[in-house]
Parts: C-alpha cells; structure tokens; sequence
C-alpha cells in the first residue's frame, strides 16, 4: 500500500477516532439527561432520527454515489470548477425545498417512523421534530462539500468536522443538565408537564446547531481550493445526464434498504408498548447499538473506502479494470483484519462498554443494549465488503446491478425483523433486528462479489477466501480467551463503572496482543502491511532538530 493511500486513510480514521471519542461523550450525556428506556428517550430518538435517515438517502442516493466519478471526470476534462458551481447550485436548491417540506410535514413522518407510541410520546416527539427536521439540509450540505473536497484528495477536514458537531451538542446537553436537572418520568409515565418550551428548544435546537457547524465548516478548505460556492445557472452541456441516470438508480435501491430500515425503526418503536413496566430495548437504544458497533468500523472501513473510491473512480475512467480488483482485493483484506478483531473484542466486552459508554442510565438499560450490540457486530466483516463493493459498482457507475443485488437483501432483512417480532418477546425484539441486518450484509457481501467477478476478470476469490479464514480462526480463538478472561471480573465486568473500565484494558489489550500474534503465526499479512508505510515514515523522519517533515496528502 502507498504511503500517500496509508497516510490519508490513518488521517481520516484520527479524524474519525476523535468524532467518535467525542460522539460517546455526547451519548452519554443524553442517556444521563433523559435515559435511554424511557418515553422521552424514544421520543427524542424518533425525532432526531427522522433527518438522519433521509440524509442516508441524500448521500448515498444522491451524492455518494455521482459526485466523485462525475467531479473526477470534470476536472479531468478541464471544466471541473463550473461543473461543481452548477451541480451546488442546483443540489442546494433542491436541499432547501425539500427540507422545507419535509420540516412543514415531520408530524406526519413522526408518525409514520413510529408504531404503538400513544398520544403523549407522538405530542412530545412532534415538537422535537420540528426542532430537528433543519438537520436534513445541513446534513445534504456537508454530504455535499465533503464529496467534492473527497473528489479533490482533501480528506481531514471532512473526518474532523463531526468533532464540532459533537462539541456543540455536549454544550447543549450539558447545559440542559445544569439548568433543568436530569429528566425522571412520574410513576412510570411520560410527564409533559416537565417539557416546557425552553427545555425542549436547548436539547433538540443543540443536536441541530451541532450539524449546521458540521457542515459549515467545510467552507473553509473549500475556498482554500478556490471552490468557495458560487451560484451558477443553466446546466445543459455540462454531462448532468449521466449523473441524473445513476442517481434515479441508486435512488430506486436505497428505496429497498431504507424500507427495511424504516420497518426496523417502526418495530423498535413499539417494544416499550408491547412490556409496559419492564426495560427493554426500543428504538432509543437500536440507535444507541447503531452508534456503538460503527465505530471500528468508521474508523478503519470508512477511511479507507474514501481514499480508495477516488482512485478506484480514475481507474475506471482509465480503464485499468486490473487496477481496480486489486484495489478492492487490497481493501477487502485489510478491513476484515481489523473487523475480525473488533467483531471479537465486542461480542466478548459488550457488557462493560456499554456501561462504560452509559455511565449516567440505570444498570437494566445498559443490559437492554448489550443483546443488540453484539448481534450487530456479528456484521462487521460483511459490512465492510459491502461498502467496498458498493463504491466499486459507483466507480463504475452501474445502478441497475445494484438495485437487483440490494431487493434480496432488504426482503432478508424486513423478513427477520418481522419473524423476530411475531415469535419472541419484546426483550429480544430489537436484538433480532441486528441479527437481521448482520444476515443481509453477509447475503450482499456474497451476492455482490459474485456480480463483480466478470466486470472485473476475476475478484481474487481463493485469496480472499484463504485470508478469511485464518482471520476468523484468529477471532474465534481470541474471543474465547477473553470470554474466559472476563469471568474474572465482578459482574462479567459490568459491576461498576470502575470495573467496567478495567475490564475493558486488561481484557482487550489482551486479546489485541493475542489476535496479532494469532495472525503473525498464521502468515496474515494484510495489517503489518497496512502499517508499514507509517513505520517507514516515522523512520525516515528527521529528529526534532528544526528540519520540518513532510505531511500526508
């Protein structure tokens, strides 16, 4: 691997390490200001949920998957500047109008996104929508810039924003905490009576002015590029054509995979309902499991995937096919190498991280993530095929396939949850969710690759297979040490905040050490090859003697 492709990948994932350090923060603050199983919680989840799941359609619909081929293709042709202007122009416009009717509107997508909520939770979750819904056209603007500074090889930036984003709402909630005190329900019940107009402005109009940061931010590289936006009219002749088709495709197969999220949600939604008196598990906490098991692979997937996708993307316009399929092989076994490790590492520690990440929620909530959180991580390393695979298919700008691949993956998906719910109790309902995600990204990882192997010549099969298997054996291996190892603990580790803690050091450094030296003896390559670059790098620095070194691209 390249220097250049490893310094960018590990600048983005720094990036993304200091979003997510500080994106726990901010969830922890949250569960201590309004928990994470009670009515507010879902509540305030089901609102602040509504403009992340149609800015997953935007950025993946709409913009992931058009704008670095096409903006790659422009600057390669020499009118790359106008071409941008135009496509701001427009995206902005688009942006705006739909925010506006989609904010005129949150009532009804309240509840259409939720089930079995009752009048007082639906009255409540209808003013946090309406606080929230401004989310979706900031959401579109970062999406926006950051695909056009990607396109253009600046990629820090776009990783530290999320970091604003975060700070603003830890100032918010913390805050709401100082000022109002910590929300408790009365008797059981949801109180509206507490929701007074300023408690609700401070903790939905924070989460909001958080994202509206995020994406303003990026203002800056963008004049540095000289790409300040501009408005700019009339979009004939400037090869909108082929960007529109891609996107009427991608948009058709997101109406698969965000309907069956979508289901998800509705289904989460209605568990605290179905057990009225118990803690379990609803639509708070499936986003709370969402956001926990992501991490690793926002830190090392998602970084690489980026810097990977532009150069796939000019391959593709070069037609070096080869190029391409040993990127995708590259990228395939680096990120499985590390998901392995961090399948094993939260399946085995999912108990003290999340008590560790929920210090302020009581010990039955933290227990309702637990079962979601590991079925989750089973998914980790299919995950990150399908997103590779994925960007290879926008690289080449082939929609069709992608729809037709992604119809059985979300019937698998809405099929489980459904299943799920009609055979077990409400406890486990939002744990065969995950298991039900986990499922079709193994069946799209399987269904995709396959698709790929004559595009491409071939997908490097009997080495993908052969990595594979010895990373899963490492896995296996080192998650039964630990399981024994956390037997040692209080709790299993979830005694305490404390025991948490050193749970989660002892155990994981331990089964880190193990997994690589599991790896090293088993001739997996793929990880000290990933690092190698750095390690030369820091070795060919100069010491701090006044010379300045060298920085990543």
């Amino acid at each position: 691997m390249s220097r250049s492709l490893t310094g960018s990948t590990v600048l983005m994932a720094s990036g993304t390490a200091a979003s997510r350090l500080t994106g726990m923060v901010r969830f922890a603050l949250l569960g201590a200001a309004i928990g994470v199983g009670t009515g507010a919680a879902n509540a305030f989840d089901a609102a602040n949920t509504l403009p992340s799941f149609f800015y997953a359609i935007l950025a993946e619909g709409v913009l992931n998957a058009v704008l670095v081929p096409q903006i790659v293709r422009a600057f390669t042709r020499g009118h790359g500047e106008e071409y941008v202007y135009r496509l701001l122009t427009l995206a902005t416009v688009l942006l705006a109008g739909l925010t506006a009717l989609l904010t005129i509107s949150a009532a009804f997508w309240l509840v259409f996104f939720t089930h079995d909520f009752g009048a007082q939770k639906i009255a409540l979750g209808t003013v946090f929508a309406y606080w929230c819904m401004p989310q979706v056209f900031f959401y579109g603007l970062y999406a926006l810039w950051s695909q056009v500074l990607n396109a253009r090889r600046v990629f820090g930036t776009v990783m530290w924003a999320p970091v604003a984003n975060n700070v603003v709402s830890i100032a918010g909630f913390g805050a709401f905490i100082w000022l109002f005190g910590r929300y408790r329900e009365a008797g059981g019940g949801l109180d509206l009576a507490w929701w007074t107009g300023p408690k609700i402005a401070l903790l939905a109009g924070a989460a909001t002015l958080g994202i509206a940061l995020q994406a303003l931010i990026l203002l800056v590289p963008l004049a540095r590029l000289g790409l300040f936006p501009r408005w700019r009219w009339g979009f004939r002749g400037f090869g909108l054509g082929p960007a529109a088709r891609m996107m009427g495709w991608t948009s058709l197969s997101l109406v698969f995979s965000q309907g069956a999220m979508w289901l998800a949600i509705k289904l989460a939604s209605a568990a605290e309902g179905a057990a009225p008196g118990e803690v379990v598990a609803s639509n708070a906490i499936l986003t709370l499991a969402l956001s926990t098991y992501i991490i690793p692979h926002s830190l090392v997937t998602v970084s690489l995937t980026t810097a990977l996708f532009t150069r796939m993307s000019e391959h593709v316009m070069a037609g070096r096919m080869g190029r391409v399929r040993e990127d995708l092989s590259y990228g395939i076994r680096t990120t499985s190498g590390f998901a392995f490790l961090f399948t094993a590492l939260l399946v085995v520690l999912a108990l003290p991280l999340c008590r560790v990440l929920q210090p302020g929620v009581s010990v039955p909530e933290v227990a309702a993530m637990v079962g979601p959180v590991v079925a989750m991580s089973l998914g980790l390393v299919p995950l990150g095929m399908t997103l590779l695979i994925k960007r290879v298919f926008f690289a080449l700008e082939d929609g069709r396939t992608l729809l037709a691949l992604q119809i059985p993956m979300s019937l698998l998906f809405a099929g489980f949850s459904l299943l799920c719910v009609w055979q077990l109790p409400p406890a486990w309902w939002v744990t065969g969710i995950g298991l039900g995600q986990t499922l079709s990204f193994l069946a799209g990882a399987v269904l995709r690759l396959a698709s790929l192997r004559q595009r491409l010549h071939g997908v490097d099969g009997p080495r993908l297979a052969w990595m594979h298997a010895r990373a899963a054996a490492a896995a296996l291996l080192t998650g039964e040490l630990g399981w024994l190892l956390l037997q040692l603990f209080p709790g299993r580790g979830g005694a305490s905040v404390g025991t948490a803690l050193l749970a989660l050091t002892v155990v994981g450094l331990v089964m880190v050490g193990v997994y690589l030296a599991l790896l090293k003896a088993l001739g997996v390559k793929e990880l000290s090859e990933f690092v190698a670059p750095l390690l030369a790098r820091r070795r060919a620095a100069p010491d701090p003697s006044g010379t300045q070194s060298g920085t990543v691209g």
